[in-house]
C-alpha cells in the first residue's frame, strides 16, 4: 500500500485524543516525538504533517531521572497539533478548566510550604543577601532565592526540579514570589528560567544564604510547619514499620505496620511506598513538611 507509514501515522493521531481523554479525563493538544538523524529522514512524519522544530543536544538520560549522559547523537525534534486552539491553551495565563486535568498535581497552590506572610516575610530576610551579579541582572535576587528556598522546602531536590516548580505556581502565587510582569503587555507574571537560577546559584556563596536562611528560621521558630522525614525499617526481614519523625528530636509523630510474606511464598508483599501512602492518608499531619513536600489533607488523595 502506497504511503502506508504516513497514513498509519495520520490514523493514530486522529484516534490519539480520544483515547486519552478515555483514560486520563481529558485531551492533550500537542504531540512530540523524535528521530535518529544518522538512521532516519523522517519523511513519513513530514508527510503525515508533523513539523521540524529542531535538534535535541545528544544527551540521553541514565538509570537515575535527573541524571543524563551526552552521547553526541542529537535526534530531530518534531510536534503535531491535535487542537487547532492548541497556541492558545499552551500559552493562556491560566490552565483551561476542560484541561486542568492534565496539571501536574504535585505543585498547586497547596503545595505551598509557606504561607503569604511567611513568604512575603522571607523574601525580605533573603533581599539582604548581597548580589553577586552584574547590576544590570533582570531578576532581583529576593525573588530567586526565595523561590529557590521555596522550592527546597517543598521537597524539590535539584535546580531543574525548582526551576520546573517555579513554572507551575498560579498567578496569585508568582505575585507573592514577586515573579516580573510577561513582557508586550500581556496579562500575567512569567516565572525565572533556569539560566537566571543557574547563573545566580553559580556566583553566590552557599554560607551567605546558609546564614541568611537560618536568621529567618530562628526568628520564625514555633510559626513555621512542623517539619516531619519518613523512616522505614525492617524487622527481621519480615515486618517493615514506616515513622513519621520530628526532624529535631527524632520523635515518632505517626507509625504504621507492613507485614512481608515469607521469601518462600508467592505473594506479593506490602511495598514501602504503598505503606507509606496508607501512612499518609491515615494520619492527623496535615500542614506538615517532609522530604517529598508538603502533606495534604487525606481527602485530596496524596
Amino acid at each position: 500500500m502506497p504511503n502506508l507509514a504516513s497514513r498509519a501515522l495520520g490514523l493514530s493521531v486522529r484516534t490519539l485524543p480520544g483515547h486519552w481523554e478515555e483514560k486520563h479525563g481529558y485531551k492533550p493538544v500537542l504531540a512530540e516525538t523524535f528521530t535518529d538523524i544518522e538512521s532516519f529522514e523522517g519523511t513519513c512524519y513530514k508527510a503525515a504533517g508533523w513539523e521540524p522544530c529542531g535538534m535535541t543536544k545528544g544527551f540521553g538520560r541514565e538509570h537515575r531521572a535527573d541524571f543524563y549522559r551526552e552521547h553526541k547523537r542529537p535526534k530531530k525534534i518534531w510536534l503535531k497539533a491535535l487542537s487547532r486552539n492548541m497556541r492558545a491553551i499552551l500559552c493562556a495565563t491560566d490552565v483551561p478548566l476542560n484541561y486542568r486535568a492534565g496539571v501536574n498535581t504535585a505543585t498547586p497552590e497547596r503545595a505551598l510550604p509557606l504561607k503569604k506572610d511567611q513568604i512575603e516575610s522571607l523574601r525580605e530576610a533573603l533581599i539582604q543577601v548581597p548580589d553577586p551579579r552584574r547590576n544590570n541582572a533582570t531578576w532581583r535576587i529576593g525573588t530567586l532565592l526565595t523561590l529557590i528556598c521555596m522550592g527546597l522546602l517543598a521537597g524539590r531536590k535539584n535546580l531543574a526540579e525548582t526551576h520546573r516548580f517555579g513554572q507551575f505556581l498560579t498567578q496569585q502565587q508568582r505575585e507573592w514570589l514577586r515573579f516580573l510582569p510577561k513582557a508586550g503587555g500581556v496579562a500575567g507574571r512569567r516565572a525565572p528560567s533556569y539560566q537566571a537560577l543557574y547563573t545566580l546559584m553559580k556566583a553566590l556563596d552557599p554560607d551567605v544564604l546558609a546564614s541568611a536562611l537560618n536568621d529567618w528560621l530562628a526568628a520564625h521558630l514555633g510559626t513555621l510547619p512542623r517539619a516531619l522525614a519518613l523512616d522505614g525499617k525492617y524487622v527481621r526481614d519480615l515486618v517493615l514499620t514506616l515513622a513519621f519523625c520530628e526532624h529535631e528530636t527524632g520523635a515518632p509523630v505517626a507509625m504504621t505496620i507492613a507485614s512481608k510474606e515469607p521469601k518462600t511464598q508467592k505473594a506479593k508483599t506490602e511495598g514501602e511506598l504503598t505503606a507509606a501512602k496508607r501512612l499518609y492518608q491515615s494520619s492527623d499531619i496535615q500542614g506538615a513538611t517532609n522530604a517529598f513536600g508538603p502533606i495534604a489533607p487525606s481527602n485530596q488523595g496524596d
